[in-house]
């Protein structure tokens, strides 16, 4: 009777001793997974963290806008005044060839 509770009492703690190696297995790649998430969340934090920096200017693209306006406006009339100046130019270079003749 003493040899059979022995030896009941030896595989259940084989059995115990292979479980808890079993769960202290899982236990140790549950952490070195949570270490993985912890590192992928800390470059994603860096990366939107930069994503941020880089689009924060695009709300001031809408002042811009009237400004670029503008700017093409005295451009046209840069442009239309040059033109007005070399056609008085070149009327005022015809004359002269003509008078020189």
């Amino acid at each position: 009777m003493e040899t059979a509770i022995i030896v009941v009492w030896s595989a259940t703690l084989v059995i115990a001793l292979l479980l808890t190696l079993w769960i202290l297995k899982l236990v140790f790649m549950i952490v070195r997974t949570e270490q993985d998430i912890l590192n992928l969340a800390q470059t994603t934090l860096t990366a939107a963290q930069g994503i941020e920096r880089n689009t924060a200017l695009i709300s001031g693209l809408e002042a811009t806008k009237g400004v670029a306006g503008k700017i093409l406006g005295a451009a046209t009339a840069i442009e239309a005044g040059s033109a007005s100046i070399r056609q008085k130019l070149s009327s005022v270079g015809q004359a002269l060839i003509k008078r020189s003749l």
